[in-house]
């Protein structure tokens, strides 16, 4: 049942001067004259428009007191956030093993007037070496190498089930490491055919999500395969895109005497191969390409040293008093990040000066307005008279940056460490893609409609339903399916981590539950216990005897007939389209009618189920409670059906 708001206002100005003229004659007998012309009514009159006004004043709710609900419940409107983009620096021969530092800046044109300045996030090392070959390890060999260099197209380095041992080997058309000991490679990730995770909640309380894979980076040199160390992997043990920083280090490194296998090509002129050390992925890594000298730049642009404005008050002089709430504005806005000194000493920015004493030295930040307001002496110290505020900060942002694929691109400034020919047109930068991501800040209106939604589902798990909500919820997680079953030793939670249609068994890792856990654990009752498992897969030889029709014996119908069982027991998109049931017995008459429907069947004479696990019964294989099928293997033995006339 929602409150009844009261309306403070209720009562205009004819009520509030009639009943003020009523009270009149109770406080003073001799006024006896209550006509306009009386100089006491015209006071009157305007203390009753006074009252009128301010009451008016306080039922009305603003932003300021919208602002405040929001950060009662643990929200705040979000921030200006700035466009990135990846570009590829095209490196003349002489700038190879050089750096380009972080915050070199590149100007953007997209169209005709409309230009933007950018900045790379990190260093990049420079190599005078492309990626031109890509070779797994997996089903004897294959060749990666021309998906690797197209668009529009990905690849599975490790194939679709990852092992142990599994490689990559990445082939160069020159040696990365001729003039520096460190290499950057840029790995872009393939994630368009999967769903976004869930994006990380207001509230503060997030899981890290520490992958359980291990990777080894090697280089191949004299023979044998040299450890590389690992300065830098943003990738997450090549869980997304990102940055992969590798150094070599053949002293202190331990060496496999190993050769490059034989179905690697003798054709690139130095290698690095990735080695799955540990295995564990949920879904197994697809790529669209991993290339050198490529960078991740930002829609911004740093400032130093800036001294800033006090907030006009309608004068010309920068004269400042001492007093409450001082106001300073920036040159720039939006502002992305700022560090503030006052007289040379560094204020902390807080996001209100509620919990400030009067000699904290803090300070409010109003990104999207480009403000820095100071305390009141009671909630944070108020600066000096006339003192001398100075900001580093950073400023950009915003949906207009999002430029096109066909935006054009140069190196305006590229820091110190590049010589004088990085200011050439020979520095050639050409975008990977659009610049996506910037966005505008959001309204107070657009922040209470989000804080609504959210409120709206369950953040405490105290239901099964809410179990499973939440648990699908973890945010940087992809999850597919969410089952929960109580009984009298707690609840447990069934996560199947989501994965592509022709993987499948997806079994989430341990680190894949710890997130889960942790995400749960934080929004669960006191005393509540609860456990989070992956499913119980019982493994499936399957046998098929028949007949194919003579139109598609030589047309691949083996593959059809792989397809068709693997959709029919997959545990995301089998059976009726949600996924095979947990704990649903397969019987095998209608496992042999999903195969029957198959175009290039004619006829199914046999169909052999061994199960690793479940417990034959009938024409029927039962498992637990928690379990699903996952198809290890489909023999196919098909004949080719026979026409008869006549």
């Amino acid at each position: 049942m929602g409150l009844d708001l009261p309306e403070l206002d209720d009562r205009e100005y004819d009520a509030l001067l009639d009943q003020a003229t009523k009270l009149i004659p109770a406080y003073s007998e001799e006024w006896t004259d209550f006509n306009p012309h009386d100089p006491g009514m015209t006071i009157v009159e305007v203390l009753a428009w006074l009252t009128e006004t301010h009451t008016y004043q306080l039922d009305q709710i603003t932003d300021d007191h919208r602002r405040k609900y929001l950060q009662l419940v643990g929200y705040r409107p979000r921030a200006p956030t700035a466009a990135t983009a990846t570009v590829r620096v095209g490196v003349p021969e002489a700038l190879g093993g050089k750096r380009l530092p972080a915050g070199a800046q590149l100007g953007v044109t997209d169209g005709v007037d409309d230009r933007y300045q950018f900045e790379t996030e990190r260093d990049l090392v420079c190599v005078d070496a492309c990626v031109d070959t890509i070779i797994s390890d997996v089903d004897g060999g294959s060749d990666h190498s021309e998906a690797n260099a197209a668009s529009g197209s990905y690849y599975r380095p490790f194939g679709r089930r990852v092992d142990e041992t599994d490689t990559v080997y990445v082939g160069f058309d020159d040696d990365p490491f001729a003039e520096t000991d460190r290499v950057t490679l840029y790995v872009a990730y393939h994630d368009d055919d999967l769903p976004d995770p869930p994006e990380p909640t207001d509230d503060g309380r997030q899981p890290t999500f520490d992958p359980s894979v291990e990777l080894a980076w090697e280089c191949y040199r004299d023979d044998g395969w040299e450890r590389l160390t690992v300065l830098e992997d943003e990738t997450d043990s090549l869980y997304r895109g990102g940055i992969v920083e590798l150094e070599a280090n053949p002293t202190t490194q331990a060496r496999r005497s190993e050769s490059v296998p034989s179905q690697v090509p003798d054709s690139a002129a130095a290698w690095i191969r990735c080695r799955v050390d540990t295995a564990g992925y949920e879904i197994p890594p697809q790529l669209d390409s991993i290339r050198t000298n490529v960078v991740t730049a930002t829609h911004a642009t740093s400032v130093e040293t800036e001294r800033l404005d006090p907030l006009s008050d309608g004068s010309s002089s920068r004269t400042v008093r001492e007093f409450d709430n001082q106001t300073y504005r920036f040159a720039n806005k939006p502002v992305l990040s700022a560090r503030v000194f006052v007289d040379g000493q560094r204020y902390t920015e807080v996001p209100d000066f509620d919990a400030s004493g009067p000699e904290d030295c803090h300070y409010v930040l109003d990104r999207e307005a480009g403000y820095v307001t100071f305390g009141d002496g009671f909630n944070g110290t108020v600066p000096p008279a006339n003192a001398t505020v100075i900001a580093d900060y950073v400023y950009g942002g915003g949906e207009r940056a999002n430029v096109s694929a066909a935006a054009s691109w140069q190196l305006t400034d590229p820091g110190t460490d590049f010589e004088a020919e990085a200011r050439t047109p020979s520095i050639d930068v050409a975008p990977l893609g659009p610049a996506s991501g910037g966005a505008d800040g959001e309204t107070v209106a657009e922040a209470l409609q989000r804080a609504k939604r959210d409120l709206d589902r369950p953040n405490r798990a105290v239901t099964a339903s809410d179990y499973r909500r939440l648990a699908a919820r973890t945010p940087g997680l992809r999850i597919g399916r969410t089952h929960v079953t109580a009984d009298s030793e707690g609840v447990t939670v069934i996560v199947i981590p989501y994965a592509p249609a022709d993987v499948p068994s997806p079994d989430p890792s341990a680190a894949f539950l710890d997130t889960v856990r942790t995400y749960l654990r934080e929004r669960t009752l006191l005393g509540d216990r609860f456990t989070v498992v992956g499913p119980q897969y019982v493994r499936l030889e399957i046998t098929v005897s028949g007949e194919v029709r003579p139109q598609y014996a030589h047309s691949g119908f083996e593959s059809a007939i792989v397809d068709a069982v693997e959709s029919y027991l997959h545990p995301l998109d089998g059976f009726d389209g949600d996924g095979w049931p947990l704990g649903r017995s397969l019987e095998i008459e209608a496992l042999r009618d999903s195969i029957a429907d198959v175009d290039p069947v004619g006829k199914v004479s046999d169909l052999s189920v061994t199960a690793h696990g479940g417990t034959p019964s009938g024409d029927r294989i039962r498992i637990g409670e928690t379990a699903l099928f996952s198809v290890e293997c489909v023999t196919v033995e098909m004949q080719r059906s026979t026409l008869r006339r006549g």
